[in-house]
């Protein structure tokens, strides 16, 4: 019990931190050329962005030992290398089917993120406000960004997409989004403070007009998701936050860490002089990585339910 009031009291903590941190941010979007924000960019999400999702086997080992299950590592390494390989191959070979799973998938694993710890129980209602807010989230940042959206789009699946896509796509997921936080609230299965919920899709609008695409991408998905997500996994893995259960998370990490980034960085290099193709690639491999990712956060999460 104590361990998780520790655990409320210092996300209350990061929760703070990381509002301060990403006005930060914002204010480095307006001092520096979009050049210097794609580096800085590149560099955070290849360390803190793969590292939040590079501990999946050991996460998937943990649950397993805890559900009293035993299963053979290498068979789970391979199972999971094939499922990255599949998806790289799907995005190769059917490109708009991958990136629409892409969007549906990270979608539901950000809002999961940001809701799981204000959530009773598992339910329909709450998978679809995980769904509907990670995907109203995905859509705010599109639509203030159209123009390099569809320009990434464009050298992924050989066509642009019309602006009102987006804009659907925003209203009904807000909409939905709505409808979710109001059902759960009334079934008293939902702890949160609507204003402070505004305050922050306020503050994510702000960013994502000010930054460049590819900055305000990163300042979400680092500072509201990946630091946040290393948080509840180290804590999973440990039961306690410090120096020593962090070194311990990262060890284990490095070794799919590695891979993943060397990939990222081949890919970049390979497309140094075309930054659209280059980052359209770089999201792709990182859609790659995501799927398997989702699947095992999801596993988690019912574990602790």
């Amino acid at each position: 019990m104590n361990k998780i009031k520790n655990k409320h009291t210092d996300f209350i903590k990061l929760e703070s931190i990381t509002i301060v941190a990403t006005f930060f941010s914002l204010w480095l979007a307006v001092i520096f050329e979009d050049m210097i924000e794609h580096v800085m960019a590149y560099i955070f999400i290849l360390s803190f962005g793969i590292l939040h999702g590079a501990n999946d086997l050991t996460l998937l080992q943990r649950t397993d030992t805890k559900k009293k299950l035993t299963r053979n590592y290498f068979k789970i390494l391979l199972y999971y290398v094939v499922f990255v390989f599949g998806s790289i191959l799907i995005f190769y070979l059917v490109p708009s089917l991958a990136l629409i799973v892409f969007v549906l998938f990270s979608g539901y694993h950000f809002g999961e993120q940001h809701f799981i710890s204000k959530t009773i129980k598992a339910s329909f209602t709450i998978s679809g406000l995980y769904f509907t807010y990670g995907t109203f989230i995905l859509f705010l940042l599109f639509s203030s960004n159209y123009m390099a959206t569809v320009e990434i789009i464009k050298n992924i699946i050989g066509y642009s997409v019309p602006k009102s896509i987006f804009e659907i796509g925003l209203l009904i997921s807000g909409l939905s989004t709505l409808a979710f936080s109001i059902i759960l609230i009334l079934k008293k299965e939902l702890k949160i403070y609507p204003i402070k919920e505004l305050f922050f899709i306020v503050i994510f609008f702000v960013v994502f007009k000010t930054a460049s695409l590819l900055w305000g991408f990163t300042i979400y998905f680092i500072l509201w998701h990946s630091i946040p997500s290393l948080y509840d996994q180290i804590f999973f893995l440990h039961g306690h936050i410090n120096k020593s259960s962090f070194r311990s998370f990262v060890v284990t990490s490095l070794p799919y860490w590695l891979i993943s980034v060397v990939g990222l960085l081949f890919l970049l290099f390979i497309f140094r002089d075309n930054f659209e193709k280059s980052l359209a690639f770089f999201f792709s491999f990182l859609a790659a990585i995501t799927f398997p990712h989702v699947l095992v956060i999801k596993k988690l999460n019912q574990n602790q339910n």
